[in-house]
């Protein structure tokens, strides 16, 4: 199902993980997260063929990028892909939901959905997370993770980041809140990355400040030093 994309090594080791369990992929920006997606949804769809799949994204655009990527390098009907932002009126997403395959949405507007019984998770047969950082709290990613792994028939969760965050504390809480069982985690100095790193070239352009902006320097700058002499 999948066409026009040549998996890396590391690609294809992560993914064979993520067919056995629930998975958060932490790999650096720009390494193809989004492939290793494209390649569990497709093996997923070819072992539950009546299913469906779930690609959460915290914005709009973000939903609509990955849609985008699913219609170049999937085989797949274009009809059988849809995207539900606060555009889409829920009386369209239902009827959306019922003939799409894969499904792009932000996480606000599908949890009223769930709340609502607009939608079934229970022929879901894998739920993608991006930014999976953000599963913390009352986020809605939490309420979702917990509905579907507790209505799904075959459940399977994706979960993506390239900012897991540095307190364990916080990694822990979101491994918890999306029931992740395995960390794949790369990064640009790993032997199987580093040969796709591409040095990022910097040029620095010095600008003068604008009048406004140099008023506003000096007054915070007056304040800083008011501040040293106190002490």
């Amino acid at each position: 199902m999948i066409k026009d994309i040549t998996p890396r090594l590391y690609q294809e080791t992560i993914l064979c993980a993520c067919t056995e369990k629930n998975c958060l992929v932490v790999l650096p920006t720009g390494m193809g997260k989004t492939v290793i997606a494209l390649m569990l949804a497709s093996h997923r769809l070819q072992s539950f063929p009546n299913s469906k799949i779930l690609f959460l994204a915290p914005t709009r655009p973000l939903a609509e990028q990955h849609l985008q990527t699913f219609t170049k390098h999937m085989d797949i009907e274009e009809d059988k892909l849809a995207v539900f932002t606060g555009f889409v009126k829920p009386e369209k997403r239902a009827e959306l939901w019922k003939k799409s395959r894969i499904v792009f949405s932000t996480p606000q507007g599908l949890e009223n959905d769930i709340i609502t019984n607009r939608i079934d998770l229970s022929d879901i047969c894998l739920v993608i997370f991006d930014e999976a950082h953000r599963a913390t709290g009352d986020y809605a990613y939490t309420f979702i993770a917990k509905q579907y792994n507790r209505k799904a028939r075959y459940p399977r969760v994706l979960a993506l980041t390239a900012s897991p965050g540095s307190e364990l504390e916080k990694i822990n809480e979101v491994c918890k809140n999306l029931f992740i069982e395995d960390v794949e985690l790369r990064t640009d100095n790993d032997p199987d990355v580093k040969p796709y790193i591409q040095e990022t070239s910097v040029d620095w352009i010095k600008v003068d400040f604008p009048h406004e902006f140099r008023n506003i320097q000096r007054y915070l700058k007056e304040c800083y030093n008011s501040k040293l002499r106190e002490v």
